[in-house]
């Protein structure tokens, strides 16, 4: 018979993180996962389907955010989500599902440093909560795969341009258009034939320098990533081309991106235009974007937001390598 712990360590989560938003005072939404149209973002493609009566397509929620906005966008305050969300091209594999569960929640009137330290609170409260649940004595100290990862505030905290200057020994700010890190991905003898584009060399920079040389005694948030990944971010004041993003990795896995949120949507729209141009060009697969959701914003207060995978939290907590443990149907089990 299947051992349901791991899975039950999931419920756990998703009831703790209910309790830690309610506890205090945000608004629970639902949100849609059938779209007929959506954000355009660098990497991020949906899935789509017809809604064969009326022969109108639809798409599959990336993330519950362009629906929270909107009802920011109308008053409705501080509010949270846990989603069922939806990534296209992507493969499955130890840390990725093709449908997967999202938490998204939104404070106003603060930016992504004060979110950094909510992460830190809700980790840390959720993490003592399954303790007691299992009859643990409770302890900042969580053991996964065998590294003892310190949860306890705060956290380690590094740019990413610092981090690309200790262990990739180059200026990132220098390389933020496709000629300039195609030369540098070049002189580091990466492979750069037929690469016209930016994305890939800096990806391939990151994941081979960057993300094996982070710390794994405490989680790290990674500040300030290149705007141009970054459609949906405030930039940074005194960083041109950077926007007010983070990322925060335990135990070596991403589990979430923290913004500033963009309240310009004239400056949104032209993101979006930008990428369904690039998309064009490179022959992409292409959505339209929302444009309800530009209108919308027009009226967003000043507020910060983070994504952040439930499905990995729950993997480090049930000191599982595989996402599959924590779910009662992965899709590897059905094809």
């Amino acid at each position: 018979m299947k051992n349901f712990q791991k899975n039950f360590i999931k419920e756990w989560t998703i009831q703790l993180i209910r309790k830690y938003f309610i506890d205090r005072g945000f608004h629970e939404v639902e949100t849609p996962i059938l779209m007929p149209s959506l954000p355009v973002e660098p990497n991020l493609y949906p899935l789509k389907t017809t809604w064969r009566q009326k022969n109108l397509d639809f798409y599959l929620a990336t993330s519950p955010e362009s629906s929270l906005k909107k009802l920011i966008a109308d008053g409705i305050g501080n509010c949270f989500a846990i989603s069922k969300v939806f990534r296209d091209l992507e493969d499955i594999g130890p840390t990725h599902n093709l449908e997967f569960s999202m938490l998204e929640w939104y404070e106003m009137g603060f930016d992504y440093h004060h979110l950094a330290q909510t992460t830190e609170n809700l980790v840390l409260n959720i993490y003592c909560g399954i303790q007691n649940k299992l009859n643990i004595q409770t302890n900042n100290l969580l053991n996964f795969q065998n590294h003892l990862i310190d949860l306890s505030p705060p956290w380690h905290r590094f740019t990413l341009s610092e981090l690309f200057q200790k262990f990739a020994n180059m200026d990132l700010s220098q390389n933020l258009d496709s000629n300039s890190i195609i030369a540098t991905a070049r002189s580091k003898n990466y492979q750069t034939d037929g690469i016209t584009t930016w994305e890939p060399l800096y990806t391939q920079i990151f994941v081979n320098e960057i993300e094996p040389n982070l710390p794994q005694d405490k989680p790290v948030f990674i500040f300030d990533y290149p705007a141009t990944l970054s459609p949906l971010c405030q930039p940074c004041p005194n960083s041109p081309g950077f926007s007010q993003r983070f990322e925060f990795y335990i135990g070596g896995m991403e589990l979430g991106n923290g913004y500033t949120e963009l309240t310009d949507a004239d400056t949104l729209e032209r993101n979006f235009l930008a990428e369904t141009e690039f998309r064009q060009k490179h022959h992409l697969p292409l959505h339209p974007y929302d444009k309800n959701f530009v209108e919308s914003n027009r009226h967003l207060p000043p507020c910060t937001g983070i994504g952040l995978g439930v499905d990995r939290l729950a993997m480090l907590f049930a000191d599982t390598p595989n996402i599959g443990d924590v779910l009662y149907f992965p899709t590897s089990s059905m094809i």
